[in-house]
């Protein structure tokens, strides 16, 4: 039998939003060699492109500034896409992370992202 399993929504991710107009952003992704998921935690590069967060690099990469609010496919170049930038709470338990990323390196990247005001609250 097959499973269907539901894509993530918006609404699964972003649970307030301060205004509509202001908290979401629109950006641009570097390519990717694989689909990224709402709810994904991006960082930015020194040339004001996104990307998922690396919590390997050494420079601006490493660090949260936003969240992705919309789902991007593979990619050879760069793509337009929507981050929640500014003035939300979004759901702790939605947010995508890199595999590997360590309970410390979460807990430090979501202290980013709430100095920025997004703050992230676990959901049931």
């Amino acid at each position: 039998m097959t499973t269907y399993t539901e894509p993530k929504y918006l609404s699964d991710v972003l649970l307030v939003e301060v205004a509509q107009g202001w908290t979401k952003q629109n950006i641009v992704i570097a390519a990717t060699t694989v689909a990224l998921a709402i709810g994904t935690v991006l960082s930015k590069t020194a040339a004001g492109i996104y990307q998922p967060i690396n919590f390997a690099a050494s420079d601006s990469t490493k660090n949260a500034v936003a969240v992705l609010a919309s789902a991007e496919a593979i990619s050879t170049g760069q793509q337009k896409a929507v981050a929640i930038a500014r003035g939300a709470t979004v759901s702790k338990n939605n947010l995508v992370w890199p595999d590997g990323a360590t309970e410390a390196q979460i807990t430090a990247a979501l202290a980013q992202l709430e100095a920025l005001g997004i703050v992230a609250q676990n959901t049931y």
